[in-house]
């Protein structure tokens, strides 16, 4: 029997990642408009769903990740069910222990989001992402002696893009139900200030662990590799100009509806860009980056 298929793991990493980043960005987000602007630090009906479709896509994709990835180390598909490999790649592999852990703090995840609590959700989920970090190709990539620092940039790098989507995801909430809020500007700008330092520390760390990668491996750059993180890269680039232009050209004439509108478009375009660029890093995570 053969592994599975890459874009089946990638598709299930995807949608780990996705669920992580859009629980800490939110929930983050959601804590700052409490204290800032408590009136719109509201959860829609439709966000709820997708906080809570999120917790569960979490929990239930850990042990999908877990039979994949034994799948791939095997070669053999039929290692995906098979209890005594599983059992052994949790007990005797860096990445099968960190899996464990993340799945603990998944189901306490689940929780957090159900009763919603905010800060607690905003600590699971960091440190879930954090977990990821630990088993990446960055921290694997990194010189000898100095594999922390692959770990602390990835996580980084992870956490400031769970801040930019979980962010936006609030934003096209609150853009739905109260685009004519008083204090709809002191929201955006709640959500702007800390985005755009989340942004510089997500380009910054996104070229260090690019770097790292190809540099780090031995031989010559695979071209597949290449090809997605430029794809990657141009995505991420549209995303930064749809965010200037909200904030230094649209934010500063709020008070028009149409303003208010194509602002609302941008943020979904924004949105649904980052959902890509998950996507495609999720991929990364498996392609080979030298050969």
């Amino acid at each position: 029997m053969t592994a599975p298929l890459p874009g089946l793991f990638a598709a299930i990493r995807a949608l780990h990642l996705a669920g992580l980043m859009l629980l800490f960005g939110s929930a983050v987000l959601l804590l700052r408009l409490r204290r800032g602007a408590p009136e719109l630090a509201i959860e829609s009906g439709g966000l709820r769903r997708a906080r809570l479709a999120s917790s569960i896509i979490a929990v239930v994709t850990v042990p999908l990740w877990l039979g994949l990835a034994t799948a791939q180390m095997a070669g053999d598909a039929g290692t995906m069910i098979d209890p005594q490999t599983l059992w052994l790649t949790l007990q005797d592999t860096l990445f099968g222990q960190m899996l464990a852990l993340r799945f603990g703090l998944v189901l306490l995840l689940a929780g957090a989001v159900a009763i919603r609590t905010e800060l607690s959700t905003a600590l699971l989920s960091g440190a879930a992402l954090i977990l990821i970090a630990v088993t990446s190709h960055a921290a694997a990539a990194s010189p000898a002696g100095f594999t922390a620092i692959g770990i602390v940039d990835d996580a980084l790098h992870l956490l400031c893009g769970g801040y930019w989507i979980g962010g936006l995801g609030v934003l096209a909430a609150i853009m739905a139900l109260r685009p004519e809020a008083p204090r709809l500007l002191k929201a955006l700008s709640l959500f702007a200030d800390w985005a755009m330092i989340a942004v510089a520390l997500l380009v910054l760390t996104g070229m260090i662990n690019a770097a790292t990668i190809i540099l780090g491996g031995e031989g010559h750059a695979a071209q597949t590799y290449l090809t997605v993180l430029g794809v990657k890269l141009v995505l991420v680039l549209a995303m930064i100009a749809l965010a200037l232009g909200n904030h230094f050209r649209l934010m500063p004439r709020l008070a028009k509806p149409q303003t208010r509108m194509i602002l609302r478009g941008n943020i979904t375009w924004e949105l649904g860009l980052g959902l890509l660029v998950i996507a495609l890093a999720a991929l990364l995570g498996l392609l080979p980056p030298t050969l």
